[in-house]
């Protein structure tokens, strides 16, 4: 069974080093003041720059020896904008760290003004600067690789048959192409909308949302004494939607795979969950609700904003349903590769 993912090498290296070294510039520069909106400004610029000088060091080096070794992927989506990029290191960092210090300032500037931080206390600027960092690197990371897995580089010197057979065997990796593309876009509109939507429906049951006798809609801030309701019934919806995805996407890879059944292993931070999609989807629900109506107003005043208007709550609750749907999505899947669970669908499937 191919998978489709990039980066195919481990990246936790190059993040935690950008995450660490990210971390001691805000002790130095930061303790205890706290940051102002100029400063998360400059401290982004000079994010970008560290972020992209240790992730391209990395990466090269991991890639040069692979090649070396014949180990490069099989399958790439070939781009001709990667291959008209220099193959140099020094110069390809230079590029990226244009890029992405231009995107990462406009990114923070438009969220603190969204919400209105004009300063950040210290505590706070240490787990945003240790999010976006992170999330950064990430990226970084993957348009780093996808450079030097282009087959004007990667095929460089890997001329002789056995080394040929040699990376077509070893590496089979199905890579995906990590630049954006139209039904990005059109998804994360869709997830927005349907936020709004969901969240006027919401509102209007609650009292967030008030019509107006002429059919005017008034729409009241979320307050961090409000928003733990509106994290149950958050928690409820997300629980219900994600557990019923992730679980038809792997009952169909068991299908199509049963013999997979004989390899699985057994790991018990996954085994004690049921195995029934009804149990499940009720477990995850029950954790789903509890948490969100925890995490919501924590958030919130551990930021320092005890109400949101409308659209900045639609933009918060649209952030957290992302962030929390990959954690989710990652323990459901494991618990549906998990032997006993792909036995009861296959069991199910015979009957």
């Amino acid at each position: 069974m191919q998978t489709a993912k990039l980066p195919y090498v481990d990246n936790a290296k190059a993040i935690i080093i950008t995450a660490a070294i990210n971390l001691g510039v805000v002790f130095l520069f930061n303790w205890p003041n706290g940051i102002t909106y100029s400063g998360v400004m400059w401290d982004s610029l000079i994010c970008a720059f560290i972020t992209v000088a240790i992730d391209m060091w990395i990466v090269y080096a991991r890639m040069s020896k692979m090649r070396a070794n014949g180990e490069m992927p099989a399958k790439v989506p070939e781009s001709k904008l990667m291959q008209r990029l220099t193959q140099n290191p020094l110069r390809l960092g230079a590029i990226y760290a244009v890029v992405f210090a231009a995107i990462t300032v406009a990114a923070n500037g438009l969220i603190l003004w969204f919400f209105g931080m004009w300063s950040m206390a210290f505590l706070p600027w240490v787990v945003y600067k240790l999010i976006y960092a992170t999330l950064l690197s990430a990226r970084i990371v993957e348009f780093c690789i996808f450079r030097y897995v282009q087959p004007d580089w990667a095929k460089t010197g890997n001329t002789d048959t056995e080394t040929e057979t040699k990376q077509s065997v070893q590496i089979d990796v199905n890579i995906k192409n990590p630049m954006p593309k139209i039904s990005v876009f059109k998804e994360m509109y869709g997830g927005v909308t349907g936020n709004i939507a969901m969240n006027i429906i919401l509102g209007s049951a609650l009292g967030g949302v008030v019509i107006g006798a002429d059919s005017s809609v008034i729409i009241n801030p979320t307050t961090v004494e409000g928003i733990p309701i509106t994290g149950l019934v958050f928690g409820l919806i997300v629980g219900i939607l994600v557990t019923r995805g992730i679980v038809a996407e792997m009952n169909k890879t068991i299908m199509s795979y049963p013999a997979m059944a004989e390899t699985a292993v057994a790991d018990k931070r996954f085994t004690w969950m049921p195995v029934k999609k009804a149990s499940l989807t009720r477990l995850v629900c029950a954790c789903m609700m509890i948490f969100s109506a925890v995490a919501l107003p924590s958030i919130m005043a551990f930021f320092g904003k005890s109400a949101l208007n409308f659209y900045q709550f639609c933009v918060f609750i649209t952030a957290y349903a992302t962030l929390i749907s990959k954690p989710l999505s990652y323990i459901l899947m494991r618990r549906c590769l998990q032997p006993d669970y792909i036995q009861h669908v296959l069991n199910h499937v015979n009957q």
